[in-house]
């Protein structure tokens, strides 16, 4: 991706999520992996990155909630791969992230709460309500896709540009 070219997007994407950017907890999600070699931190700035240029796109209100509960779908801060739980990861991470949000960053509004639990729709029950939701759904499994495809390793040079610039 060319910087200059997504510079705009970059500086909105920061004033939406700069403070959460520069969260320690956060920032440890780039010590769990999400798919394959790609870091949950990557792959959760990746997904609200792109879940950004859709709001713009489709003038979406609420797009300050809709970024921020992009950025944290995946908050669940553990290593799926070797930590196992009662239930699936599928079905699992979803209600983790929610509950690691609201001890540890705050209050989630019931469009953030929704976007969260129904990321994985269909695979899990919960069904996306909000425009958010459906956006966040269907971005999250088309970057996942490039993120297995290696795709999204054209995101390197926005996300490196975004890590700099909240460091």
């Amino acid at each position: 991706m060319n910087i200059q070219k997504e510079q705009k997007y970059i500086d909105r994407y920061i004033e939406l999520t700069g403070d959460l950017l520069r969260n320690d907890l956060v920032r440890s999600m780039n010590k769990y992996h999400h798919h394959r070699e790609v870091s949950t931190h990557f792959h959760s700035v990746y997904v609200s990155y792109n879940v950004l240029k859709v709001c713009e796109k489709l003038s979406v209100q609420k797009e300050h909630e809709i970024v921020r509960a992009a950025l944290l779908h995946d908050f669940y801060l553990y290593e799926w791969y070797t930590e196992k739980h009662d239930e699936n990861h599928i079905y699992y991470h979803p209600k983790e992230s929610v509950k690691n949000i609201e001890k540890y960053i705050g209050t989630l509004s019931p469009l953030q709460k929704n976007m969260i639990l129904s990321h994985m729709f269909p695979t899990t029950k919960v069904m996306p309500k909000y425009a958010g939701s459906w956006i966040l759904t269907l971005t999250d499994k088309r970057c996942a896709t490039a993120d297995y495809l290696k795709i999204s390793r054209g995101f390197v040079s926005v996300y490196d540009e975004i890590n700099r610039r909240t460091a």
